[in-house]
């Protein structure tokens, strides 16, 4: 019942749904306000005020925040509307015995992840069976957290119950870890989306601090490298074509994923000092930045890896002198040892550079192949745009408080405390 109300609502709605939803827009597009600043224990709320609203936390991620006004938008549709609804991290994201926060968190996958959206994006992966990267990339590309991912596969029957066990023990930073090359995202709940060749000249739909990893091909031994000119004088409008699918697949080295022992029950307020650490590294943990597209990005990662492809070959020549030069008291593990190793003469492999997204609106990435040792004009360009969501912290009480709510006052008070310690930061 309450997988087909979410199902109706996007239908009377007229929402594709094969896209990412947007469920702000969808709310306020229903007639409700939708409000947002810090709430004490609670990651949302239903309230009946008015034409009736929700409110959300700005301390959590853009997915929990969607995924939160999803839980209450599913509230206000199955139960009329009439009565407040104010729920912790357990409501919203964590196993309880309410049945209507259960009802509540099953519209919420439904509304956000329907089938066509889930089918497109499985269709592109190929997979037979459902892997940690399958639900990680579901979970990017549908706006929602990695256990939302994985539960709603679970309720559309494309895994099982031991699958889904095993799945949530799977780390969602590791993954993105594996995506980056082996290194783990500045800020650690940011999602990170994997480019390739076949994105150039291609719109991504990102959000702020949400990382792109843009891997291509480069022969080192040709002297020709990709590098991020200074400057871009001629800037291109992207194509409008659909998106071809993510290079997830193509990135090799893989780490292992770490498992973590089954998770206990969600705390009710995260301490906001985690928090504030996931958003903002210490300094000693973020690397030197280079700053791209006016400074409104910056590249965090670049690193090139051999494929292993068969221009990665061993040269006999070299074997045989390296042989040569070993004298008759080293060991025969030494011998063996070059003998048994792999010389790399020129190999083809993959540049791959991890560029950050720290400013809202649209950004054009601009990479161009030249060659390193002269002054000759770039014998080829990439371009990707980048659309930088901004992630939602705004909020408006006065839509709902008549002007004498002690909490609204509060709460207006800890917003320019907020607001004003920022602006003190240095930057």
């Amino acid at each position: 019942m309450a997988a087909s109300s979410a199902n109706r609502l996007l239908s009377e709605a007229g929402v594709d749904q094969a896209c990412q939803v947007d469920v702000f827009g969808l709310v306020e597009g229903l007639g409700l306000w939708l409000a947002f600043f810090p709430l004490d224990g609670l990651l949302g709320a239903y309230l009946p005020e008015g034409t009736g609203g929700i409110l959300i936390t700005t301390e959590r991620s853009t997915p929990i925040q969607r995924y939160t006004a999803a839980h209450e938008l599913g509230h206000w549709r199955l139960d009329g509307g009439h009565d407040a609804s104010l729920d912790t991290e357990t409501d919203v994201l964590g196993r309880t015995d309410i049945e209507w926060e259960t009802l509540a968190q099953v519209f919420a996958g439904a509304l956000l992840m329907p089938p066509p959206l889930v089918q497109s994006i499985l269709s592109r992966r190929n997979a037979t069976s459902l892997g940690p990267l399958d639900i990680y990339t579901v979970a990017r590309e549908a706006g929602v957290s990695y256990e939302a991912a994985a539960r709603q596969l679970y309720h559309l029957e494309r895994i099982t119950r031991h699958e889904l066990r095993e799945l949530l023990k799977v780390q969602p930073l590791k993954i993105k870890q594996a995506i980056g090359a082996g290194r783990r995202p500045v800020v650690g709940i940011a999602d990170v989306w994997p480019v390739d060749m076949a994105w150039r000249d291609r719109q991504l739909n990102v959000r702020t601090d949400d990382e792109i990893i843009i891997s291509l091909p480069e022969d080192r031994s040709t002297g020709y490298r990709w590098s991020i000119p200074s400057t871009d004088p001629s800037p291109r409008r992207s194509e409008t074509q659909p998106p071809p699918p993510f290079a997830d697949d193509d990135f090799q080295g893989w780490v292992e994923l770490a498992t973590t022992a089954p998770k206990a029950e969600p705390r009710r307020k995260p301490p906001s000092q985690a928090v504030d650490r996931a958003r903002n590294p210490a300094p000693a943990e973020k690397p030197e930045p280079i700053p791209i597209a006016g400074g409104r990005a910056t590249v965090v990662g670049d690193v090139y890896i051999a494929d292993g492809s068969a221009q990665v070959m061993t040269d006999a020549a070299t074997r045989s002198r390296r042989l040569a030069r070993l004298d008759a008291s080293e060991s025969k593990d030494a011998v063996q040892q070059v003998r048994d190793e792999k010389i790399v003469v020129g190999a083809v492999g993959r540049r791959v550079f991890g560029i950050r997204l720290e400013e809202p609106g649209q950004t054009e990435l601009r990479l161009v192949l030249r060659n390193e040792y002269g002054n000759a004009d770039p014998v080829d360009e990439y371009r990707i745009t980048a659309a930088v969501e901004a992630r939602r912290e705004a909020f408006t009480i006065d839509q709902i408080s008549e002007g004498n709510d002690d909490w609204a006052d509060i709460a207006r008070n800890r917003r320019l405390s907020i607001a004003t310690a920022s602006v003190d930061e240095p930057r």
